[in-house]
């Protein structure tokens, strides 16, 4: 896993270059894609919009149902993400950073959710596609712009509702 940060390092690059050509785009989020030996990571970052509805703290019951919602579906990485079933893939690590869902301060009076995720797959050399069921989560979010970096190189791509597979 020594190479692990490196490739971190390679597609953050693509990440913010996505991010900065999407600067908080209004269903239009962001995916990270890293390979690594036997270890998978996701990277994913949206606009709070697009998961709830509104891009502030909640301030209603209702809004706190929508919020509690968005983030049991975002602790539930099954509901988002499918690796190639033939890898065995298996969630090892998640981390949530969704502030203003949390109580929190957004950045510029924008509510960015960032979640990552890390599987360990049991045989790697299976892992060819990664398919996405984000969009059917939050049907608000229309797209994700995918960044990847893994043994064989760089790629992007886009995924959608029509096309929520991504291939590497």
């Amino acid at each position: 896993m020594k190479k692990l940060p490196v490739l971190l390092l390679t597609v953050m690059p693509l990440l913010a270059a996505a991010h900065a050509d999407h600067a908080h785009q209004h269903g239009a989020g962001q995916l990270g894609i890293v390979v690594e030996g036997g270890q998978l990571t996701l990277l994913l970052e949206v606009p709070q919009h697009d998961l709830v509805g509104f891009e502030r703290a909640a301030k209603s019951p209702r809004e706190q149902l929508a919020v509690q919602a968005a983030l049991d579906k975002l602790k539930n990485p099954a509901r988002l993400f499918a690796p190639s079933p033939a890898a065995a893939c298996e969630i090892s690590a998640q981390q949530i950073d969704a502030p203003l869902l949390e109580g929190g301060k957004g950045h510029d009076g924008h509510g960015d959710v960032e979640a990552r995720y890390v599987y360990r797959c049991a045989r790697p050399e299976a892992l060819v596609d990664l398919r996405s069921m984000v969009a059917a989560e939050f049907p608000r979010l229309r797209s994700l712009a995918v960044s990847f970096a893994g043994p064989k190189g760089q790629k992007a791509g886009k995924l959608d509702a029509k096309n929520p597979r991504f291939a590497w």
